[in-house]
C-alpha cells in the first residue's frame, strides 16, 4: 500500500481500498462541529466509495483518487482507474440561513431546547444576525411539511436545485473527463424522507427538464450516517445500501 494522506490513494484491489477507507478518521472534525470542506468532503467520498465498493459494478482496480486543492479543484476530485478518468464534484446541501442559526443558538446559548424543524428554500436571501435571532427565540412552526408524499417531493425540488446550479458550472467552469460525477452530501433539514419515493420522484423531475444530464452520475448521500446513497442517471435510478465502515 502507498503512504496516503487525506483523500489521496492508490488501490490494488478492493480489500486494500477498504482497508485504506476504514483507517481513516472522517469523523473526527466533524463530531469536532467542523463543516468547512476539509472536513465534508473526506466523509462524502469515503461513504461513497465504501458503498461503491460493496457492490462491485462501478469500480475497478487498480484505482486511484486525487483529492484536488483550490484553485484546481473544478471538480474536487479525480478518480482513475483501468484508463478511465471519473471527475468528481462534491456539494453540501445545507440552508445557509438555518445553519447559522444553529451557530448562533450554540454560541449564544438563546432559544428553547426543542426547536422546530422550519421548512427551507434553496438559495434564499441570506438574513441579518437580527432577524435570525427573532426567527430562533419566536419558534414558529410555520405552515408545516404537509404528507409523507409532500416532504418527498420537497426534498426532491430541493435537491434538483443543487443539480442545476453545479451543472451550470460544470459547462463553463470545471475540466471534464471520460465522465463525470456529482455527489452531494444532503444536510437538508426535513423531518422524514423516503428515499425511494424521493428518488423516484428526482428522476421525474430530471427527465422532465426536456435537457441532458450534464453529470453522467449523481449521488446523494445523507449527512445522518444513515440511509441509502440515491443514484440518478440519465437511464434511471437506483438505490445503493451504506457501507459504513466507521461505525
Amino acid at each position: 500500500m502507498e503512504p496516503h494522506e487525506a483523500m489521496n490513494f492508490k488501490a490494488e484491489n478492493k480489500t486494500m481500498l477498504l482497508d485504506i477507507l476504514r483507517s481513516m478518521d472522517i469523523m473526527g472534525s466533524l463530531k469536532n462541529n467542523h463543516r468547512g470542506k476539509n472536513a465534508i468532503e473526506p466523509y462524502a467520498i469515503a461513504h461513497l466509495l465504501s458503498s461503491l465498493a460493496a457492490e462491485d459494478e462501478l469500480l475497478s482496480f487498480p484505482l486511484q483518487l486525487v483529492h484536488k486543492k483550490p484553485p484546481d479543484d473544478k471538480p474536487d476530485f479525480l478518480l482513475s482507474m483501468e484508463g478511465k478518468k471519473i471527475g468528481i464534484e462534491h456539494t453540501d446541501a445545507r440552508p445557509e440561513n438555518e445553519t447559522r442559526k444553529n451557530v448562533l443558538r450554540n454560541r449564544e446559548r438563546i432559544g428553547p431546547m426543542v426547536c422546530f424543524i422550519t421548512p427551507a428554500k434553496p438559495g434564499e436571501p441570506r438574513r441579518s444576525v437580527k432577524e435570525l435571532r427573532k426567527e430562533i427565540e419566536v419558534n414558529d412552526p410555520g405552515e408545516g411539511w404537509g404528507d409523507q408524499d409532500g416532504v418527498d417531493k420537497e426534498w426532491a425540488q430541493v435537491m434538483l436545485w443543487f443539480i442545476d446550479e453545479k451543472e451550470n458550472k460544470l459547462k463553463k467552469d470545471f475540466s471534464r473527463y471520460n465522465e463525470d460525477w456529482l455527489l452531494i452530501r444532503d444536510a437538508w433539514p426535513f423531518p422524514s424522507v423516503n428515499p425511494e419515493n424521493a428518488t423516484k420522484y428526482l428522476f421525474s423531475q430530471v427527465m422532465k427538464r426536456n435537457i441532458k444530464l450534464e453529470f453522467h452520475r449523481v449521488f446523494i448521500i445523507s449527512s445522518s450516517n444513515r440511509g441509502p446513497v440515491c443514484e440518478v442517471a440519465e437511464s434511471g435510478y437506483h438505490l445503493r445500501p451504506r457501507n459504513d465502515l466507521w461505525l
